[in-house]
């Protein structure tokens, strides 16, 4: 059986325990093509896997990794409109961090025109993501007022450019001066240092103490009270991580808060989602942003970029939280597009 060099997991907990080796390529069912990648990126969910919270979906590679970019290496028999050789990027269930990648033909994507194989690995995670969150669940929102936590992320610096792109007006909270800046680059309306203000005191001042309609949470716990704080009345409030802990004290947060202002709370993910759920949202990015990248009205935001060898310092290092934007991975040689 063929085999290739991929990021392994000795046992799960710390960083030191991933390592590279050689494991098994995958086999291509005929809706499938094989990549050969050449960057992936690291995402909070491949620490959570790391440390053996949150195992790979029912049929998906162990092997960690989300996303990748690179050329079309196999075929399926029924995704025969790629080509091999095709320069693309990629959604994946699992198994981005290898020389190779099997994912289905419809969460393939096209690099857009004029962008490096690098560059378009930093975009199929954040990217759809944040289209998800901002398109699909909150309701494609128009005209509003909407609060971006953890804005310099990946998926938070997509989600303020993708915001800007929709017309709305775009509150944003990081917690450095550094981030900050990046994100008023993305053309952010307010920037809020969460560690040295209360972004609920700033959005009310701001906003005629009306806040926010929509709400795009990945903090949970921590900013549970001033979320509850800013939200308009009829707002929409999507939870989609939980870096700031996943409980929250009763005493301090009345449901009826929820009830007066008539919130709508939706939890939501994407990884667990759908083969057809994922095609969907992969054909609606496609039809509606990808030219985007092409006019320079969308582009990806990249920290640095680790050698596969080093995956031990990128985890390391994205525990730290100071990146802006994707951490990538270079899996091998780049060849040229």
């Amino acid at each position: 059986m063929a085999t290739m060099r991929a990021v392994l997991l000795k046992s799960f907990g710390g960083a030191e325990n991933l390592y590279v080796g050689n494991t098994i390529r995958r086999e291509l069912k005929p809706q499938d093509i094989e990549i050969r990648v050449m960057y992936s990126a690291l995402n909070r969910a491949d620490v959570l896997q790391r440390m053996g919270k949150y195992p790979s979906p029912r049929g998906e590679s162990e092997v960690l990794g989300l996303e990748v970019s690179g050329l079309v290496e196999r075929v399926g028999a029924d995704a025969s409109f790629w080509s091999v050789g095709d320069p693309v990027m990629a959604l994946l269930g699992g198994g981005g961090y290898a020389e190779y990648a099997v994912v289905h033909r419809d969460h393939v994507m096209p690099v857009p025109r004029g962008l490096s194989l690098e560059k378009a690995a930093a975009i199929p995670e954040a990217f759809l993501t944040a289209y998800q969150l901002l398109h699909l669940v909150a309701g494609e929102p128009r005209g509003q007022r909407v609060l971006i936590h953890a804005a310099a992320s990946g998926v938070g610096t997509a989600l303020v450019q993708l915001s800007k792109l929709a017309g709305l007006n775009v509150f944003a909270t990081a917690g450095s001066e550094d981030k900050l800046s990046a994100v008023k680059e993305l053309k952010a309306d307010c920037v809020i240092n969460y560690k040295t203000e209360f972004f609920d005191d700033v959005i009310l001042n701001a906003t005629d103490n009306k806040g926010v309609d929509v709400i795009l949470d990945c903090v949970g716990g921590s900013h549970w009270q001033r979320n509850a704080n800013c939200v308009a009345t009829d707002g929409t409030w999507v939870l989609y991580g939980l870096l700031g802990g996943a409980n929250i004290d009763p005493s301090c947060f009345p449901l009826s808060t929820l009830l007066r202002k008539r919130v709508t709370l939706k939890g939501t993910t994407l990884r667990s989602r759908s083969v057809a759920y994922k095609s969907d949202l992969v054909r609606l990015f496609v039809r509606d942003r990808l030219s985007a990248f092409d006019t320079g009205e969308l582009r990806p935001v990249i920290d640095r970029v680790f050698a596969m060898e080093d995956i031990v310092e990128a985890h390391n290092y994205m525990s730290k939280n100071r990146n802006i934007g994707k951490i990538l991975l270079k899996i091998t040689g780049v060849a040229k597009t």
